[in-house]
């Protein structure tokens, strides 16, 4: 199956499958605190023809606060691109970040992102399984590291 245009958390490509098999689509997703200050998050795709990464995006919750850093590393958690920490902006809504067009592809991949605060809410999935099921990796670290540890 080609790649979507936006690969994202809810994507087939990615934990999308594990999220409508427990009804957690990006329809059901509310509003909530970022987990824990510093805490990178490590989500798990993969393609199966050679894409170009050239945004990124973070869907802002009801309140914004601090930074975000957002990135793509390869499998074996080196950094591949990232944004580097930017303030969090508007609630409610898709931020994007331009990114370096970085070539992907086939493979697995990651896609990553960390919060310096617990302040700042994100939409994400209503069932912690979700993420266990779908392999996402966390890491304690602000901004994204050089490498990634799984």
């Amino acid at each position: 199956m080609p790649p979507l245009v936006t690969v994202h958390t809810f994507s087939p490509e990615s934990a999308g499958g594990v999220c409508s098999a427990t009804n957690n689509t990006l329809v059901n997703a509310t509003s909530g605190a970022y987990p824990s200050a510093s805490r990178a998050i490590y989500v798990p795709f993969t393609l199966t023809k050679s894409i170009v990464a050239v945004k990124l995006f973070f869907y802002n919750g009801a309140t914004v606060s601090g930074n975000v850093d957002m990135g793509l590393y390869s499998e074996d958690g080196t950094k591949l691109v990232s944004k580097g920490s930017t303030a969090q902006a508007g609630a409610n809504v898709l931020q994007e970040f331009d990114i370096t067009d970085t070539q992907l592809g086939p493979g697995v991949f990651y896609l990553a992102c960390s919060v310096d605060n617990t302040t700042a809410t994100v939409f994400r999935s209503s069932d912690p399984r979700a993420a266990l099921m779908a392999g996402v990796s966390i890491q304690a670290v602000f901004p994204l590291p050089a490498t990634a540890t799984f």
